[in-house]
């Protein structure tokens, strides 16, 4: 609660009525489970209208043999880049001295085939540093999309998953 101290507005947006909105989205399953599948702020919207949260994919790759990993709309990493339609990246960050193999990625194919296809990977990008993170060891989106923006340009991406 200490980044909420200082700021009353954004207080006042997040707890409402006594109830903290942490903004997970989640849902029941068939035993009564709350399943979390996603965060409200992260969710991107296709132009076909369909909502997709990143961290449903990325469990997908959980397990992966990189140090970390996050998706992300290309859109959303390089606005000012048009790219017909909306391209989902996964950002990789390898250990120290891993290399890029082709085991590697062909265990990213693999788990991209078992995505339905809107879901699908369509390029990723090797970031070379640790991404930024919150006290609680959640990757700042923001912070990570905002220095790859800025760092990065699109011919960077590989795109042929």
């Amino acid at each position: 609660m200490s980044y909420y101290l200082d700021d009353p507005e954004l207080t006042a947006e997040t707890i409402v009525n006594g109830w903290l909105l942490t903004g997970d989205l989640g849902r029941f399953d068939g035993t009564g489970h709350l399943q979390l599948f996603g965060r409200k702020k992260n969710m991107i919207v296709t132009e076909g209208g369909k909502n997709i949260y990143p961290e449903d994919i990325e469990n997908v790759f959980d397990g992966l043999s990189v140090k970390e990993y996050c998706i992300f709309a290309a859109n959303y990493l390089w606005p000012q880049k048009t790219f017909g339609q909306e391209v989902l990246v996964l950002v990789i960050r390898l250990e120290p001295g891993q290399e890029f193999s082709d085991s590697l990625k062909n265990d990213i194919i693999v788990r991209n085939r078992r995505l339905p296809d809107f879901k699908r990977v369509g390029g990723y990008l090797i970031w070379d540093q640790d991404f930024p993170r919150t006290a609680s060891m959640k990757i700042k989106r923001t912070v990570l999309a905002d220095e790859i923006g800025k760092n990065q340009n699109f011919e960077s991406i590989v795109i042929e998953l």
